[in-house]
């Protein structure tokens, strides 16, 4: 039976409506440099073992190497009972508010925030984000701070999600 999304937070459990997604995946030149390392391992192996030795064990670290990449980008997504960072989950309930961070109070938040801060950082997209402040004492992070490619969207979807009655599922931007 599902639940009515004003019917509160439950573990384990997301939102029917979507607000906003968003992947962090790795830069273009991240993806370039892993295949080019794989590439020079190819052709050392090709160089000892000869040509298809080297092709087949380069293919294969080149597959296995974009396959991490793609695996362990982190996935956001806000809805109307959650924020999902990762694995990590945050119940709409406890959320104060959320505003977008430019570059220098990024910077601020990394180097100088509060050490209980909950930190999402990601060396390729770490330059701008979102700082969303919770209002729940039970919780041992003061607020999270989530690099995002477009912190104006994702503040604003955890802001719209937190007005009540504000039901209609959107997907805006879908960023990825």
């Amino acid at each position: 039976m599902a639940q009515a999304p004003g019917d509160g937070w439950s573990e384990g459990r997301d939102g029917n409506h979507r607000r906003y997604r968003e992947r962090l995946y790795p830069s273009i030149a991240i993806f370039v440099l892993v295949v080019g390392l794989a590439t020079i391992v190819g052709v050392a192996y090709g160089a000892a073992y000869g040509a298809p030795w080297g092709w087949g064990f380069g293919a294969l670290l080149c597959a296995i190497g974009v396959g991490v990449l793609l695996a362990t980008s982190t996935p956001i997504h806000v809805d109307d009972r959650v924020v999902r960072v990762g694995r990590a989950r945050l119940p709409l309930t406890s959320v104060a508010r959320a505003q977008p961070l430019d570059r220098d109070e990024m910077h601020e938040a990394r180097r100088h925030g509060d050490p209980r801060d909950y930190l999402v950082l990601r060396a390729w997209s770490s330059r701008r984000g979102v700082s969303i402040t919770l209002d729940d004492a039970q919780d041992p992070h003061p607020r999270w701070v989530v690099t995002s490619r477009h912190p104006a969207r994702l503040a604003d979807a955890v802001r719209e999600a937190l007005i009540p009655g504000a039901r209609q599922a959107t997907d805006p931007g879908a960023a990825r």
